[in-house]
């Protein structure tokens, strides 16, 4: 794969996950914190319907081309417009170089909208 500055047309956010707890280590909140935004090329890989006996699931997953950054975890989540994606797989450079980092993310939709999985 191949990618040029041109190509970085999406505008998306890095979001970090912030939790409070409690003395005995209890999680009490969890909130988000934007660490950083970036150009991106989003690329739309792979989508899954599974149509079981309890409940219907879709799932898109994307390939996120950015500039290479060292400070992205496999914590944290991208918004991407009004798309919040879990990253499936650590970040890792393209081409084992250090000039773009790949993120591959996952969209989970149910009943038409858009929902955060936990994991």
């Amino acid at each position: 794969m191949r990618v040029s500055m041109s190509e970085l047309r999406h505008r998306i956010s890095i979001l970090r996950p912030v939790t409070d707890t409690d003395d005995e280590g209890n999680i009490l909140a969890q909130t988000t914190q934007e660490i950083a935004k970036a150009w991106a090329l989003v690329l739309p890989f792979a989508a899954k319907i599974s149509d079981g006996y309890a409940e219907k699931v879709q799932e898109v997953d994307y390939r996120i081309v950015i500039r290479y950054r060292a400070d992205v975890r496999v914590t944290d989540r991208i918004r991407w417009g009004d798309k919040t994606l879990t990253p499936i797989a650590p970040p890792y450079p393209l081409g084992g170089k250090k000039r773009w980092l790949v993120l591959e993310c996952r969209e989970l939709v149910e009943d038409g909208c858009t929902v955060v999985c936990a994991g």
